[in-house]
């Protein structure tokens, strides 16, 4: 006879994996009704929780990590915010880590985060480190964000904001304001996050039967600072035929791209429409609105605090889930019709 796990006892009782843990580790949080139902089908499927499981639980830290791989983003505090406001209830702790980009400084938070056996992990990796991740994924319940981990051997959730759809949509939006000679600034491709982007991107500029390869000549990738969207667009405007519009796909190098305009006299969208299919701060700075995608923050993080909840209480029993999130556009002043002004 097959071992009964909280999850059936979930899907008989018609409630989640969170409430049947609650009645197991006698929380107050449950209606008496409910409790009587569960209780009553535990009895009828003899479920006996693992005694070891309940032994390790009852150490809990009820401290939960965040690493994030680029601790300048201020999308990532955001979402830090929610996430602090779904785990608080519990009792639980946030404790966050910047691996600024660096595998090998990700690794050591994940080797001392596990030594130090927290209750849960929400991750948006740099790269590197998907075996251990994936090992770690059995240990500890945890939540990808952003950057998925492409491995049959991961347990977890994935959380993100669909910015994929947003580059789609804006490049779109340059396409019906006659532009044509459309560039990319693109982040590194061997993360999902950057080739979800791209790939839409090539969706959109297929419906004008124009093909987007390596060797399409406003394509540009690397990586997701500043300097890299100034010494891209510097690029594209020497060339002989310079594009006229620009998607710059993270909010990093689409504010190197302006400020190249600015250093430069480059008026937009008079010369250059640019648009971000992400959230721009600090664009008041260039005297330009961009138009660009604005995630829900508060939502995407609350729910990532609520999803690594429920896998804490179901002792990681869950199947994988994904939430997503779609951006909403901004409209800005950033767009014209090529050699028009707005």
């Amino acid at each position: 006879m097959a071992k009964i796990t909280i999850r059936d006892i979930a899907k008989q009782s018609g409630v989640s994996t969170a409430t049947v843990s609650r009645v197991l580790n006698n929380s107050p949080k449950v209606s008496p009704e409910v409790r009587s139902t569960i209780l009553r089908v535990i009895e009828e499927l003899g479920y006996h929780p693992s005694q070891a499981a309940r032994e390790l639980k009852n150490k809990s830290s009820k401290t939960i990590a965040l690493v994030i791989a680029d601790g300048t983003n201020e999308y990532y505090f955001q979402i830090a915010q929610a996430i602090i406001h779904a785990i608080q209830e519990e009792g639980y702790t946030l404790f966050i880590c910047n691996s600024f980009n660096n595998s090998e400084i990700e690794r050591n938070y994940l080797m001392m985060l596990s030594e130090r056996k927290i209750d849960g992990l929400v991750l948006n990796s740099c790269g590197g480190n998907n075996e251990l991740i994936v090992s770690l994924s059995q240990k500890i319940p945890t939540v990808l964000i952003h950057r998925r981990i492409d491995h049959p051997g991961f347990v977890g959730d994935f959380a993100n904001a669909d910015f994929g759809i947003s580059t789609y949509e804006m490049t779109m939006e340059l396409i019906r304001n006659r532009h044509t000679k459309i560039g990319i600034i693109c982040g590194p491709t061997q993360f999902s996050s950057a080739a979800e982007r791209l790939q839409q991107f090539k969706r959109a500029m297929a419906s004008i039967h124009i093909t987007v390869d390596r060797d399409y000549r406003y394509f540009l990738e690397g990586p997701h600072d500043s300097a890299f969207g100034y010494e891209a667009l510097e690029q594209f405007l020497r060339l002989p035929h310079p594009p006229t519009a620009l998607v710059a796909a993270h909010n990093e190098t689409c504010i190197g791209a302006l400020r190249y305009c600015r250093d430069h006299n480059i008026p937009i969208p008079e010369t250059l429409s640019i648009v971000a299919p992400c959230n721009v701060n600090l664009c008041d700075l260039f005297y330009v609105q961009p138009t660009y995608a604005l995630p829900d923050t508060w939502a995407l993080g609350f729910r990532i605090g609520q999803m690594l909840l429920e896998r804490i209480q179901s002792e990681n029993q869950l199947l994988n889930r994904e939430a997503i999130y779609i951006p909403r556009i901004i409209q800005g002043n950033s767009v014209s019709c090529p050699g028009n002004p707005r």
